[in-house]
Parts: structure tokens; sequence; C-alpha cells
């Protein structure tokens, strides 16, 4: 009886051991775990004369077996969900886990904290800066707007770990340049106090448990807000939107789990239903004026180009220069250009408005080069 059971368990761990090849080979089972993130894929290679003894074939083909056999993505998820549900550690760069499975940006936290901070003379210099572009602008008859948005670390802090530092310093990017743009006359469009402001009221969540973004409801929020303040600004009408249904999901859709994706778990983190909207435009488009912006902005305004709103309701000739590094236009039948080959000049000479969009997480860099365009004007 020993014998059989001996016999019985080798067959077993042998059919465990060789069932990833079989797999890998018959695809008995459908595999739908994909994995996401930035990584290189290995290719598969040729095997000739030429690869065998200059040992390409061999390197080749052994970093491409490692990465086909069969479950290897799930195997690779559920590595990291045991990683992650025992030990708390996940393997993503530039995260870690706050309180109640929230992760943040050491990025975002880090600008927010004001561990950055580099002075008053520092933010009075780029202020000076900002002066100068809005002076230069208003007498070509344009108009600059400058958007400060929360990041996760602003708006929910509480959920920070005890160790970091949870409130924005006196002595900050964020604090520096809201009480000077507060005083002067450039139009200044403050998300972060808008969002505190409705924290205990919004009916549905503006940042997520597994993103480091607001949510696609508060970026709808946003985009409603920022709408209304461009048709203000250049006394003109533009098309706005209003909620016409909100749909509510268990699972995170577009961006709300950008981190909890890149993690690659076999479960989200999210737990908190998330909500969608269904928008109507209140004017019809043939009427509206369709303002030439350029968006000079961070990440954060990812969320409200990916509504696909501001491509209908502002000019095909805009742009929104990311981090002022490249150019991704309006209409989509153009490429991205870095912006060492933007026209400048050209391209402000038809501009209605000039937006600056950043979280209080990349004010460090702020304007990121934006005022470079005093010398187009």
């Amino acid at each position: 009886m020993q014998k059989i059971v001996k016999v019985l368990t080798l067959v077993f761990v042998c059919l465990v051991l060789c069932f990833p090849m079989i797999q890998s080979t018959f695809k008995i089972f459908p595999e739908n775990y994909d994995l996401h993130g930035s990584f290189a894929i290995s290719k598969d290679t040729v095997l000739n004369s030429d690869t065998w003894f200059e040992k390409v074939y061999q390197e080749k083909q052994e970093s491409y077996l490692n990465e086909n056999f069969g479950f290897r993505n799930f195997l690779v998820r559920l590595n990291n969900q045991m990683d992650f549900s025992f030990y708390d550690d996940f393997h993503v760069n530039d995260v870690f886990m706050g309180k109640n499975d929230y992760l943040f940006s050491y990025g975002f936290y880090r600008g927010y904290s004001g561990k950055s901070f580099k002075g008053d003379h520092y933010t009075d210099s780029i202020f000076q800066k900002i002066e100068e572009l809005n002076e230069r602008l208003v007498k070509k008859n344009k108009k600059l707007l400058v958007c400060f948005t929360p990041c996760k670390e602003s708006f929910m802090p509480e959920y920070l770990p005890d160790t970091c530092y949870k409130k924005i310093g006196e002595k900050s990017y964020y604090n520096n340049y809201r009480k000077k743009l507060s005083a002067s006359k450039i139009p200044f469009l403050d998300y972060n106090n808008y969002f505190q402001q409705i924290k205990k009221t919004a009916p549905h969540p503006l940042f997520t448990q597994g993103a480091v973004h607001w949510t696609t409801y508060g970026a709808y929020l946003a985009l409603d807000s920022l709408l209304k303040r461009v048709s203000a600004e250049i006394n003109k009408k533009v098309n706005l939107i209003r909620f016409k249904s909100i749909q509510l999901s268990d699972s995170p859709k577009y961006s709300d789990d950008d981190i909890s994706e890149a993690m690659n778990l076999l479960r989200n983190v999210n737990s908190e239903k998330l909500a969608y909207p269904e928008v109507d435009y209140v004017y019809s488009n043939d009427s509206c004026y369709k303002p030439k912006v350029l968006i000079i902005g961070d990440s954060f305004y990812y969320g409200l180009n990916n509504t696909w709103i501001p491509m209908q309701f502002f000019s095909k000739e805009s742009y929104f220069l990311y981090y002022f590094k490249s150019a991704i236009p309006y209409d989509t039948k153009k490429s991205d250009i870095p912006i060492a080959d933007f026209n400048l000049t050209k391209e402000l000479e038809n501009t209605d408005m000039v937006i600056l969009f950043f979280s209080i997480g990349t004010l460090h860099g702020f304007p990121y080069g934006a005022t470079d365009m005093i010398n187009n004007l």
C-alpha cells in the first residue's frame, strides 16, 4: 500500500511539474490573465548554426520560455497577490501603502508635504515670470488661466501612514502660489479648495484606493468647472455639460485603478462603488464657439482629456503640452510633437487661452518651462 501511495505521489508531482509545459503546448485551458505595466517582452528566436555557436539562441530561447510557459501570467499574479496580502509588498515603483489599502505616490507626496520646497525667493521669481506671461497675453488679447488640482495625498491625508507629514506646510509651493494668485489679477481656479469643500458631501468617490489620480467622476466635475470658467473668461458661448445619469460599478474603469492594475494582482484593490457619468450637452455644438487653447499640465489633465469632451468643445487646433515636453494635438489625425519641434510663435498667434493645469504634487517644477512662451509673444 505504501508503495502505491509513493508511486501515485510521484506521478502527481511529475504531472504538476509538466503541466505548464503541456498547457503551453496544447492550450488546454483558456488564460485570461494579461499583465499590465511597462516591461520588455522577449521574442522567440530562430535556431541555425550562427545563433547556436554564438550562444544567441540559447540565451534568447531561455528568456522566451521563462515568459511563455503555461499559466505564467496567473502564477505571476498569484505571487504578487500573496506578497501584497501577507506582506504589504508590491512590485510597482514610486508607490507606498497607506491605511485601509490606500496607495499613494512618493513623488506626489514629496510635492504635497513641502519637503522639496526651495524657499520664498524661488516662488517669488517664478511668479514674476507668470505675471509677465499674463501681461504679454493680455496685450495680445489672450487669456491665461491657472488651475491647481488636489493630489490624493492632499485630498485624503488621513489615510497616509502615521509616519508621514499630513498637513500642507505654511511654507509650501501650493500655499505660496495660492496667496500670490489670489491677490493678483491672474484668473485662478483652485480645484484643491473646491474638492475639500465637497469632500464630505460628494455622493461618489473623488479618489480611489487603487489609483493616484482623481476618479472619472472627479474628472467630470473638474471639466464642468473648467468649461464654465473658460466661457466666462473669453466672454464667448462655449458648450457646457450636464449630468444625465450616473452608472455605478463595482469594477473600476478607465484610469480609476491605474496603480492597482499595474500591480498585477488576482483581485483589485478598490472596494468602493465608483461612478461613471453620462452627460448631455447644454447647447448645440454648432451654436457654440470652439476656443483654441494651449494646456500645459501634468497627468491629472489626462482624466479630462480621456472623456473626449475637450476634443469636441475646444478647437482642433488646440494642444495639450504634457509637462511642456511634448505637444499632444486635439486633431486626432495629427501626431504628437516634441516641444523642441513645436512652433510656439505660430501656435500662439490665434490662441484664445493658455491654461496651466498642475496638481499640488507637481508644483516643485511649476510651470515646467511654460514661461518660455514670453519670448514667443
